[in-house]
């Protein structure tokens, strides 16, 4: 019989140990620039060897005349052209490379015998500021921010835009009491998500009135709010705005399904009427809106800011990044001199003080890291989708995260990271990083711009004289020797929201 015993063994083996630096500097990477900035502000909180200076534009340059910066051998207007000839410099490792401004003698600070490389260092220092985002042409970024345009103005929700007419309309006290409470009641669709009985409940002793104040509030911009549901919206619509067309009226209750699939022959057969009185009707139901608050924008402005910015400059289209939101930041003076001696303090407040300055280098580090990474991955892409930028739409070429990956030497994880939830502005418009790749192409041909050739083609069809049915588009597409399944058109057809060949004769 076996016994159970303990015994001690010695193992060796190789662990990747994520330290909470490690953590954060790769959460840093999948940050956009508005989450890096939190971060930044977050730990000139939490960490009080680092101080935040806000510079205005006019003080600016006499401030940094007065101080030794840590970025004084890198010349704003320089910038662009030192980023284009540095092809060889490798990115390759994210945390473990030189930063740019910090002396290699304090990279590794794990070992508090560098304290004294620390201390010269902080000497050197001397309250000079960091900007984050030294490298950011000044002249692009006051353009870009420093506008008037850019002010975003405080919106208008859908109950104020109503009972801003109910106030100045033909609503006395009483009405405007209950009108306020329909107001209140309505969703973002305009539709009323109370019922009568509730309704009535709220009224009391006033809900006589409750049936004249429905109909005033739903004759309101935009007319047919307040009603409950689609078609009693465009009930009311087609009464208010084409009150002699009962064919219209007939059509709503009875033939809205034959009117999507477009079998107009079983209205004109059903109704009795002529097929040019049907088509004036539908054409009049499709400028009625079965949602009333459709077209009413109560939701905030969000604007997309890009975090990186390509330029063509000498024929190549170069990346930068849109920096200038990050908080320039700098050690805290009084810190320095505890570190430096001229401050007597014990040694708990000096180890203190040296772990804060440890995070404060490491923040630092990582930033300058991260930017390197993003700019070098982005870059890449960018050079590879260079007739997309060059041609437009249609052009743009399949590539995936692998191949990125490869060519810099780097995880897949990490240009994953890098790509996310970033954006690039460009002369034609502003994209997101990670939609120049896609995941399955046809040959040199990706699905967005197999999708730009169907919407091309069906758009021409009455030029051609001809509605052309998915085999007919495969057939046209093997001429330009793209292979592609008819099931495949039909998918990409149905994204682009275009009907089917059946759909389109019968329009």
């Amino acid at each position: 019989m076996s016994q159970i015993e303990l015994k001690q063994n010695l193992k060796l083996s190789q662990q990747l140990i994520m330290t909470p630096r490690l953590q954060l500097a790769i959460k840093m990477l999948a940050m956009n620039n508005i989450e890096l900035s939190e971060l930044i502000n977050q730990q000139i909180v939490e960490n009080p060897i680092i101080d935040v200076d806000v510079v205005m534009n006019g003080d600016e340059k006499n401030y940094n005349e007065g101080t030794d910066s840590a970025n004084s051998d890198v010349n704003t207007a320089d910038y662009k052209k030192e980023f284009i000839n540095d092809s060889d410099a490798d990115t390759s490792d994210f945390t473990n490379r030189d930063s740019e401004g910090i002396p290699e003698n304090i990279q590794n600070l794990n070992d508090k015998d560098d304290m004294h490389a620390i201390n010269d260092y902080i000497v050197n220092y001397d309250e000079q500021l960091y900007d984050l985002s030294i490298n950011t042409n000044t002249d692009w970024k006051q353009d870009k921010n420093y506008i008037i345009e850019n002010t975003v103005a405080g919106t208008e929700t859908l109950y104020e835009f109503v009972m801003k007419q109910v106030r100045t309309g033909d609503f006395n006290n009483d009405e405007v009491k209950l009108a306020e409470y329909i107001a209140g009641n309505l969703d973002s669709d305009g539709f009323l998500r109370v019922s009568s009985d509730e309704l009535e409940k709220y009224a009391g002793n006033l809900a006589y009135l409750l049936d004249n104040v429905l109909f005033k509030i739903r004759k309101l911009e935009p007319v047919g709010i307040a009603t409950y549901d689609p078609l009693s919206c465009l009930l009311f619509q087609a009464d208010y705005f084409f009150p002699e067309d009962d064919l219209l009226k007939n059509i709503i209750k009875n033939y809205i399904k034959d009117i999507a699939n477009g079998n107009y022959s079983k209205i004109v057969k059903e109704t009795g009427n002529i097929l040019e009185n049907v088509i004036k009707s539908v054409n009049r139901l499709k400028s009625l809106a079965p949602k009333p608050a459709i077209n009413f924008d109560n939701q905030n402005n969000n604007y997309i800011i890009p975090d990186l910015y390509v330029e063509k400059i000498n024929g190549k289209y170069t990346v930068f990044m849109e920096d200038n939101y990050l908080p320039p930041i700098r050690i805290n003076s009084y810190y320095k001199k505890i570190l430096n001696g001229e401050l007597i303090s014990n040694a708990v407040t000096k180890d203190y003080v040296e772990e804060k300055l440890k995070s404060a280098v490491w923040l630092i580090k990582s930033i300058k890291n991260r930017k390197e990474t993003i700019l070098k991955i982005a870059q890449l892409i960018i050079d590879k989708q260079h007739d997309f930028f060059e041609k437009g739409t249609g052009y743009l070429k399949p590539i995936i995260l692998k191949t990125i990956a490869d060519e810099l030497n780097l995880h897949e994880s990490t240009v994953s990271r890098a790509t996310s939830n970033k954006y690039i502005s460009s002369h034609l418009g502003v994209f997101e990083l990670k939609s120049f790749f896609s995941n399955f192409s046809f040959g040199e041909i990706s699905p967005d711009n197999i999708m730009s050739k169907i919407k091309l083609i069906i758009e021409n069809e009455k030029n051609y004289g001809k509605i052309y049915s998915d085999n007919d588009i495969v057939n046209l597409l093997k001429i330009e020797n793209i292979a592609i399944a008819r099931r495949t058109i039909a998918k990409y057809r149905e994204i682009l929201n275009i009907p089917s060949s059946a759909k389109r004769k019968k329009k």
